[in-house]
């Protein structure tokens, strides 16, 4: 396969993927993706022809680091990529990087539905940096592996199926961070079981970490890093999906509502409702969405 860039051996593979108006409109897509096999002379920036002369810098892009290092620079921070470990950068923001000898890397390029939020939650997720490893790695390369192998065959996925790979990717890479061992498991299990038991009562995060025999501050990153979200979250988000069961079940007053599914007034209930639901109790009972 010819790719002319300076410094990619011709073993490596490059795809290109052209978006319907549907994929546009409701998918996550990719542009391009490859498996580049590198030496010293090839590097990249947002300033040089091909980029300036495509859509790429209008796309989220990942790295794959299988051999070698990588010296990158984003948003003016210097950084290293080496063996395993990926790297996500906004290609509309300033980035350049540069391939030692002996560099191989997978590379996706990809844009839609909500993928630069998906992009500015994984990077806080990894504490701000462009860089990281995760725990996830064989299944984000099996992934990647699964995409190149149907270009490579000529039998693309559907976009549809490409859709669903790239969620089920940036979901690894937000939200598995440490290798989830069976007893953290089995605690959230325990945690989660505990927080409904007592979902309507007075209860909060330190009474729930206790139940697991964890720190507050501990119990509250495994939690997290197992869900995706907070336990007060949790707790606020099950006492919302009941006030809309009672509400479109029942007869009761938003008062008592509140005080059924844990809330210390009525007020603090159509507070909370509202900023989770976008509407007020009274207008979701009048209008179930």
């Amino acid at each position: 396969m010819l790719i002319p860039e300076t410094g990619v051996h011709q073993i490596s593979e490059r795809y290109f993927f052209t978006p319907s108006a549907l994929a546009r409109d409701l998918f996550y897509y990719p542009s391009r993706c490859g498996h580049y096999f590198c030496d010293h002379t090839y590097s990249f920036n947002h300033q040089d022809k091909i980029a300036q002369q495509s859509d790429h810098n209008n796309h989220i892009m990942l790295f794959l680091v299988q051999n070698g290092a990588l010296e990158l620079k984003i948003d003016g921070w210097d950084m290293l990529a080496t063996r395993g470990q990926f790297v996500l950068f906004d290609c509309r923001h300033p980035y350049q990087y540069q391939a030692s000898d002996g560099f191989e890397f997978i590379w996706l390029l990809f844009n839609g539905l909500n993928s630069s939020s998906f992009y500015q939650r994984i990077i806080r997720s990894h504490g701000g940096h462009h860089v990281f490893s995760t725990a996830s790695l064989p299944e984000i390369l099996q992934l990647l592996d699964s995409l190149l192998s149907s270009c490579a065959s000529g039998e693309r996925m559907s976009e549809a199926a490409c859709s669903q790979l790239l969620h089920r990717m940036l979901c690894l890479l937000l939200l598995t961070e440490n290798p989830p061992e069976k007893a953290e498991t089995d605690r959230i299990a325990l945690a989660i079981r505990y927080m409904n038991a007592h979902l309507f009562e007075p209860i909060n995060v330190k009474a729930v970490a206790e139940s697991v025999n964890w720190s507050q501050s501990h119990f509250s990153r495994e939690f997290k890093a197992h869900t995706g979200y907070s336990p007060y979250e949790y707790i606020i988000l099950r006492r919302i999906d009941k006030a809309k069961h009672m509400l479109t079940s029942t007869q009761m007053s938003v008062k008592q509502i509140a005080y059924h599914t844990g809330y210390n007034s009525e007020e603090n209930f159509i507070h909370s409702f509202q900023k989770n639901v976008g509407l007020s109790p009274s207008l979701f009972r009048k209008y179930p969405i």
